[in-house]
């Protein structure tokens, strides 16, 4: 969702407390010119935002979630991303799929494949979704953990991501390896992960840590772990 104008973020605010409002209500202030006020109101409406109905106005469905995201000072808020990571095994849990990324941010970077959830869309289905589109292989995600990860930049201390990831197993996946052009995977033997891994996403300690809970996950169980990240690879 797009940022939008102070003006319509006001007129979207006003009718987030409200069934619905005539013309005259809409305005943020009176002082407003009726001209301005038009444009903002018809950008609104052309965005799919707000309706009229006889001589009301209204939010759309879209219109609210937009407009339900809006802070008390009137700015959008932003919100963590969520994101699945799918770890994925074979021969007996002896080898690792090993993502190397080959595009900003996190250039260079190594460790397990991952991808945005997209709207509406199950945390079962990003897995394998992103299982198939990255790899071209196919199998059954299982969930094993659940982390919550605020991301600083190591000498700013910028805030650089919020994101909510959820962990999936995937053991001997079928089909025939590929990859896209952002990025090389590559099997690697798990014990071997420490010598092939020069520049993690997270710490070579992290990566370890959720290979080895992947591997003995028992079907049923998800733990949950909240960290900070500091970095300076981004």
């Amino acid at each position: 969702m797009k940022q939008l104008h102070d003006i319509q973020i006001q007129i979207l605010k006003n009718l987030l407390f409200s069934a619905s409002l005539k013309y005259s209500q809409l305005k943020p202030n009176k002082e407003l010119e009726n001209n301005k006020f038009n444009f903002h109101l018809n950008r609104l409406i052309d965005c799919g935002y707000i309706t009229k109905r006889n001589q009301y106005y209204e939010l759309t469905n879209t219109g609210k979630e937009y407009a339900n995201r809006i802070g008390t000072d009137t700015h959008l808020r932003l919100q963590g991303k969520i994101s699945v990571v799918v770890i994925i095994t074979r021969n007996k849990d002896t080898e690792t799929l090993i993502y190397t990324r080959l595009k900003h941010p996190f250039y260079g970077c190594q460790g397990h494949l991952s991808g945005k959830v997209y709207w509406g869309e199950t945390l079962d289905d990003a897995a394998k979704r992103e299982l198939k589109e990255e790899t071209n292989l196919e199998g059954k995600p299982e969930l094993f953990a659940i982390t919550h990860e605020i991301v600083k930049d190591e000498k700013s201390l910028e805030l650089l991501e919020d994101k909510y990831l959820y962990y999936f197993i995937v053991k001997n996946p079928k089909g025939e390896l590929s990859f896209l052009e952002e990025g090389h995977f590559e099997w690697v033997k798990i014990k071997e992960i420490g010598s092939y891994i020069k520049k993690p996403f997270k710490s070579l300690g992290e990566t370890k840590k959720y290979t080895k809970a992947g591997t003995e996950h028992k079907k049923g169980t998800v733990f949950f772990n909240e960290t900070l990240t500091l970095t300076s690879y981004f």
